[in-house]
């Protein structure tokens, strides 16, 4: 995680919009009383294992992708030293998959002008259990 810092600060200074469209998402978000993101319960109980898979919904002002992009470069500088591990990025959703630890957790809880809610990240398997017709 260490070289990836410097490689979003200059993916983020090589836009002349990022700062500005930043700001005015920071600036929306306040506005509209951005709150402590929330946590899953089942994503404090994993962390106390050591490591866990989540999904983080970011708080975007517009669902348009350079926004999104913009929004998830901040949330993972701001990670940047912590045991935080990215599994994924969404282009036009508003979500990172991370690996996190506690370090990040607690982190991620700290930014609530871009976290709106930290959740599990389940692996679902297909029903096994359909009847033959």
């Amino acid at each position: 995680m260490a070289g990836f810092s410097g490689i979003v600060v200059g993916a983020l200074l090589a836009s002349p919009v990022a700062i500005p469209l930043l700001a005015l998402t920071v600036a929306w978000s306040a506005a509209n009383g951005a709150s402590d993101p929330i946590i899953d319960p089942d994503v404090r109980a994993a962390i106390r294992g050591g490591t866990a898979r989540v999904l983080v919904d970011l708080r975007v002002a517009s669902a348009d992708p350079p926004a999104i992009g913009i929004v998830q470069d901040e949330a993972l500088r701001r990670l940047a030293g912590t045991g935080a591990r990215l599994a994924r990025r969404f282009s036009t959703a508003p979500l990172l998959a991370l690996e996190i630890d506690a370090s990040a957790l607690a982190r991620l809880e700290s930014m609530g002008d871009v976290v709106t809610r930290v959740r599990a990240d389940r692996i679902i398997p297909p029903n096994q259990d359909r009847s033959r017709r």
